[in-house]
């Protein structure tokens, strides 16, 4: 018996070393190359310029504002996501300040047709981001170089939390909010360390939001989605679980 269980220990393959940083290969070569990617991205933005048209044409007082997220809603930073397949990782904050720094990342499809409009029509976008404020100077130089209109005052990085409703608040109580745009369901409302059934819960009960004043851009490659679940961990221990989490 003893002979047996060796060598069926003898004869299994041995087992591969996880490699995190590959599980990133389809979700960022889609987004970086594929033309669906750029048709939804598109689309996205076409709605919002309507719903824009509808917004305005109910007369108020405060001046007119939209609030969009940077990171993969407004930017495109594939090529840092390229850079950490390569590297086989998931992320690294240094490979992130340095890719900051260069300044480099590239319009999301439809989002300078859309920012460009929205300034001809008198409304001021507002980017609320999660970047560090030490991060912020080479971020309005990315902006600009995408000939984003940006200023100090309409560009706010992170201060204290990661939570975004104080800042939305805070466009709120000088401008009218028209709409929001972003890839992550905290780009809309606090949803930090929802379960996926309550992740769904917000989704189905802002239904009427959807489409209207508020338009999500599709991200398969990070986001509070994969906390949610795959919870903490090493890259590894995520991505067991993400495959765990799957239905056949």
């Amino acid at each position: 018996m003893a002979f047996v269980f060796l060598l069926s220990c003898a004869t299994r393959p041995p087992q591969q070393p996880c490699n995190a940083g590959l599980a990133l290969v389809n979700a960022a070569a889609w987004v970086q190359s594929a033309a669906e990617y750029r048709a939804s991205a598109m689309q996205t933005y076409a709605e919002a310029r309507r719903a824009l048209d509808a917004a305005l044409a109910i007369p108020d007082g405060k001046p007119a504002a939209v609030i969009l997220d940077l990171d993969e809603t407004s930017l495109d930073n594939t090529p840092f996501e390229a850079r950490m397949v390569h590297s086989r990782k998931t992320y690294d904050a240094d490979a992130w300040k340095q890719w900051v720094s260069e300044s480099a990342a590239g319009a999301t499809p439809g989002a300078a047709e859309f920012l460009t409009y929205a300034r001809s029509r008198s409304v001021t976008p507002f980017y609320i981001t999660n970047r560090k404020a030490d991060e912020k100077e080479a971020t309005r130089r990315n902006l600009e170089k995408l000939g984003y209109p940006v200023t100090d005052e309409t560009l706010l990085t992170r201060v204290d939390t990661s939570d975004k409703g104080s800042r939305r608040e805070y466009v709120a109580t000088h401008y009218r909010v028209l709409l929001l745009l972003g890839d992550d369901l905290n780009d809309f409302t606090d949803a930090t360390g929802k379960t996926l059934e309550q992740r769904a819960a917000i989704t189905r009960d802002n239904a009427g939001l959807w489409g209207t004043s508020w338009f999500i851009l599709p991200n398969p490659m990070y986001g509070s989605w994969e906390s949610a679940i795959a919870g903490n961990g090493s890259d590894c221990e995520k991505l067991r679980k993400k495959i765990e989490a799957l239905q056949p």
